[in-house]
């Protein structure tokens, strides 16, 4: 999509307009306001800017413009959200060829979907046809509402029920139906025959509720329990959720979202109220398939309810590591419903009292590693003295992977006691095990030097974050200081990639815009499709408008902010050129190095805070100065001076 095209979408989509189909806003001077669609609250905290085109959510800090909107609220990708509003504005889009056919062949197939869609719930409502399917629904207790909601239906033992009626209805070609994964040819024949047949069929559908493939539950004696469709343009496996798209709204109003593994043990939850409940595919989940998860719950509270069985455990354990990776840094809260009395939870909800029986599991749910410790020493004697030992060496691994020393102590002292052993031993172990195996901190530095440095990286990652959005601001802030700070940008880049994004955007237009308004919408346009870096740009708008209220002088402003990312550059520089000296085998070399690092740190000292720097001409003279210190051969092309990233 050409950004003429996100442009002209953009300035007819009227952000407010398309806001209010899902919030009630009401105005509050230029903005107006309402409760925030992506978080519970009471007090509206969500506010619309339409003079800038954005929204921006005080509570949860939701932002971005009208794409980002119908993409957070519809969970769907930019180009979806383009071509949504293009249709409902009248904009023509103009794409390649091969765009458009690939747009035109994935809108086929899912119109094809829900044809057969359509086709299989007939079939199961059929006076005669559909006896069987609906029999064995009745046996499992599955009610019509249920049946409705998961657009249940039903394929017939025929060979070619669903070829005759989508080539009679829709005048497709059957090459096209095998395209899209609904039939199959007979080999070295030109004859085709259905995917399907004797099956009850459980449809997967998108975030959005469309159908997009199938899966199919024998009704006879096949050797395959279930079929399931292939991969197709429209499909692709361990990319989606069984029942996501009615668990979604849910899994935001609870907080929280329960996986299971097969259809029914989806279905049957949302039957009795735990309509926050989604199914894996067949598969191990995946990263895509857990992303999703993460991305709907504010507490990132995940319970898996896989079968008790050994196929259970495992695929437990498999999503447990998918989801740790995920999780790095996230902070996810992984619980493990352990099912009461039962196999699955179909049977369990099933049951007399199941439904109080799974919601109690639920909240009695282990944390992860409450799980894993008990899993580890279930077939463990540890009444015996070798039982106790093999507890101990099981959970030594387990225990030695927690990250926080607190977390970690805490659970020693608990398990120690568990097993009846003593708690220093197994601290030992535990840490042998660590450092055996090289985990959390580097060798040679202990918890105070390693908080420290933490600590430092964070105040310096704000003061650059700060130097550089304020630089960035007086972009935006008016056509005057747009033109000042271009002028002492020339030939300096940012270290945070966002930012450096942005500042490459406008550069790009070269002064192809009347005003900061105009230049803030071009800057959407281009940006759009990125959302780090559309968000971005909405906080530095902000940033903006706080500047006008301040009326800080622009030259102070730019003084201060190049002046911070030039002394931190600096140290980047100096700590990059120390690392070389320890890799050089050269004394030549060496020695080249170690007086680049004298001078440099000479000139450090020179202004040890920027309140030293008296007007930007210094700025500049102190730059100057340490491009001039820095002989060609003490630069690496990996490591350019000046241009060091964070």
């Amino acid at each position: 999509m050409n950004k003429e095209d996100i442009a002209e979408v953009r300035s007819r989509a009227n952000i407010l307009e398309v806001v209010s189909e899902h919030v009630t806003m009401k105005r509050s001077g230029v903005n107006y306001s309402g409760l925030c669609p992506f978080h519970d609250e009471k007090g509206p905290s969500f506010s619309v800017r339409p003079d800038k085109g954005f929204f921006y959510c005080f509570g949860c800090h939701e932002k971005g413009d009208v794409f980002a909107f119908l993409m957070k609220k519809k969970g769907i990708e930019f180009p979806e959200a383009v071509r949504e509003l293009a249709h409902k504005y009248g904009v023509q889009l103009v794409e390649t060829v091969e765009q458009k056919e690939e747009y035109d062949k994935r809108t086929h197939i899912l119109m094809l979907y829900q044809q057969a869609s359509q086709y299989f719930s007939q079939l199961l409502k059929d006076p005669t046809d559909g006896v069987i399917a609906r029999d064995y629904l009745e046996k499992r207790g599955i009610p019509e509402e249920i049946i409705d909601r998961f657009k249940i239906g039903y394929a017939g033992p025929t060979w070619d029920g669903l070829l005759s009626y989508l080539t009679s209805s829709t005048k497709v070609a059957p090459a096209t139906l095998e395209e899209a994964g609904l039939v199959r040819r007979k080999a070295d024949t030109n004859s085709y025959y259905d995917l399907f047949r004797n099956r009850l069929m459980i449809p997967i559908c998108d975030d959005q509720g469309r159908v997009i493939a199938f899966g199919g539950r024998t009704l006879a004696n096949d050797d395959a329990k279930y079929v399931n469709s292939p991969e197709t343009p429209i499909y692709t496996k361990g990319r989606h959720l069984y029942a996501f798209n009615l668990a979604k709204e849910t899994i935001k109003t609870e907080d929280a979202v329960i996986v299971v593994e097969g259809y029914f043990d989806a279905i049957t939850p949302h039957q009795f109220g735990f309509t926050n409940t989604v199914a894996t595919l067949g598969t191990a989940l995946t990263e895509v398939q857990a992303r999703s998860l993460v991305r709907y719950t504010e507490s990132k509270r995940v319970y898996l309810a896989f079968d008790a069985d050994p196929a259970g455990i495992k695929a437990v354990e498999r999503g447990v590591e998918t989801l740790k990776q995920v999780a790095e840094g996230v902070g996810i809260e992984l619980r493990v419903i352990r099912i009461p009395g039962a196999k699955d939870p179909d049977e369990c909800l099933r049951a007399p009292g199941g439904p109080e029986a799974f919601a109690h599991a639920i909240a009695t749910a282990p944390l992860l590693i409450e799980y894993q410790l008990e899993q580890a020493i279930e077939d463990c004697d540890i009444t015996s003295h070798a039982g106790k030992i093999e507890a101990a060496r099981r959970l030594v691994p387990i225990l030695a992977h927690i990250k926080k020393d607190v977390d970690r102590s805490e659970y020693v002292r608990q398990w120690s006691l568990r097993i009846s052993i003593r708690e220093e031993g197994l601290l030992n172990d535990v840490g042998q095990y660590r450092r055996d195996n090289q985990l959390g901190a580097t060798p040679n530095r202990g918890p105070k030097q390693i908080l420290n440095r933490a600590t430092q990286r964070n105040s310096l990652k704000n003061v650059v974050l700060e130097a550089e959005m304020q630089l960035l601001a007086l972009y935006l802030k008016s056509f005057d200081d747009y033109e000042r700070v271009s002028l002492a940008m020339t030939n300096d880049s940012f270290l945070t990639p966002s930012f450096q994004i942005i500042k490459e955007a406008i550069d790009s237009l070269e002064g192809t815009f009347k005003n900061v308004e105009e230049l803030q919408n071009k800057l959407m346009d281009i940006l759009a499709s990125d959302k780090d870096a559309s968000a971005v740009l909405i906080d530095t708008i902000l940033k903006a408008d706080e500047l006008r209220k301040q009326d800080m002088p622009v030259d102070l402003v730019i003084k201060h902010s190049k002046a911070s990312l030039l002394k931190e550059k600096l140290k980047r520089v100096l700590t990059n050129l120390s690392a070389l000296v320890g890799l050089t085998e050269n004394d030549n070399d060496s020695i080249a190095l170690q007086s680049k690092i004298k001078q440099l740190s000479a000139l450090n000292s020179e202004y040890p805070s920027i309140e030293k720097f008296e007007s930007l001409a210094d700025v500049h003279e102190f730059k100057a100065k340490i491009e001039s210190a820095m002989a060609a051969e003490a630069q690496t092309e990996d490591e350019p001076i000046l241009e060091t990233r964070a």
